[in-house]
């Protein structure tokens, strides 16, 4: 019984020790399916001025504005504030962001709003409750 345990807290002692990590995809198949989504969020944005986002670059740099033309390689992106038109390659994003709120910020802001209804009506109907009179006689 005790052998088998041993081999068992070994295999755990070494898995942690090397950071719980596990072998990673090659980088080649990574940087394609990164390459792919950019392109997928992109094209999901469609073109002109309705097609708003906000766009992170490897060199740390960052723009707003909109998708005026979309290529194969790379889309021409107009930047908000000062109206110039850059050609951006999907290579050279890291991340693409709708601006706005999130669907989940605003399940949530919706939920707190609910929340707020309800507690409003209950101290309405406890209140209404206290000073509950029926014929003449009052109910504490």
């Amino acid at each position: 019984m005790r052998k088998p345990l041993a081999i068992v807290l070994v295999g755990l002692l070494v898995f942690f020790a090397s950071g719980g990590q596990t072998p990673a995809q090659s980088s080649g198949q990574a940087d394609t399916k990164a390459l792919e989504k950019i392109k997928a969020k992109i094209a999901k944005l469609g073109v002109g001025e309705k097609a708003r986002a906000q766009i992170k670059l490897r060199n740390g740099q960052k723009i707003k504005g909109y998708v005026s033309s979309n290529g194969q390689d790379d889309f021409a992106f107009t930047e908000r504030k000062s109206g110039t038109t850059t050609t951006v390659a999907y290579a050279d994003i890291v991340e693409v962001k709708k601006p706005g709120l999130s669907t989940g910020a605003k399940i949530g802001i919706a939920a707190a709003i609910g929340v707020g209804v309800l507690a409003i009506l209950a101290v309405a109907v406890v209140h209404s409750l206290n000073n509950l009179d029926i014929n003449g006689i009052r109910i504490p």
